[in-house]
């Protein structure tokens, strides 16, 4: 019998649902609750809007909160979420209520939590969906945390990487015109990257 010294608790997943009524179930990794599928709301928590930019030029310009679907298509909506710039983030109201938008150090301090319990070297790994990345990029999803690889709107350059790459914002600034973030790719690591405020990415929440 195969007996697993440190087994993964997923008895405290808990279903969330947003303002929008779509429905988010959770997993606990360490001391953080996770959702453990990409944010799909159309609103922020008060019920306010957020705007459906579809145009490049429009999306380009913007320093207030939008979200679009990769290739503005709604088929990528169920598997990968919608994408969302930074200015939704900084509003402080993109997750449900109860929940947030990462910051920077509690990003790092899930794959610590990964570093120190047998997946040094291997976060990223750990954190993906056991199937539906290229290039033999799938992973173990140990945590069940089903990281997907629902690529990016780019500020330049419209749309990329699906299937390649996951990239996900925190709430912390990086600098005047970047925000901090973090990217999954054919790799078996957690990257840190500085995206443009405008790009839009997969938006993952945790609880307060």
């Amino acid at each position: 019998i195969f007996y697993n010294p440190n087994p993964i608790d997923t008895t405290t997943n808990s279903t969330i649902t947003d303002v929008d009524g779509n429905v988010y179930t959770s997993v606990t990794i360490g001391t953080q609750e996770w959702m453990i599928e990409n944010l799909r709301t159309t609103k922020y928590s008060d019920g306010t809007a957020i705007p459906n930019v579809t145009d490049k030029t429009q999306w380009t310009v913007l320093s207030t909160g939008s979200w679009c679907h990769y290739d503005n298509d709604n088929q990528y909506d169920t598997i990968y979420g919608k994408l969302y710039n930074w200015y939704a983030v900084e509003t402080g109201k993109l997750c449900p209520t109860g929940w947030h938008v990462p910051t920077d150090a509690e990003w790092t301090v899930l794959t610590d939590y990964l570093t120190a319990n047998g997946h040094s070297g291997a976060e990223g790994t750990a954190l993906k969906a056991t199937s539906g990345w290229n290039s033999g990029g799938n992973g173990t999803d140990d945590y069940l945390w089903n990281g997907v690889p629902g690529g990016y709107r780019s500020k330049q350059y419209s749309f990329l990487s699906i299937l390649d790459d996951g990239l996900w914002w925190s709430s912390s600034v990086y600098s005047a015109s970047k925000a901090n973030g973090r990217n999954l790719n054919v790799s078996s690591t957690v990257h840190s990257n500085s995206p443009a405020k405008q790009d839009g990415l997969s938006v993952r929440c945790i609880k307060d």
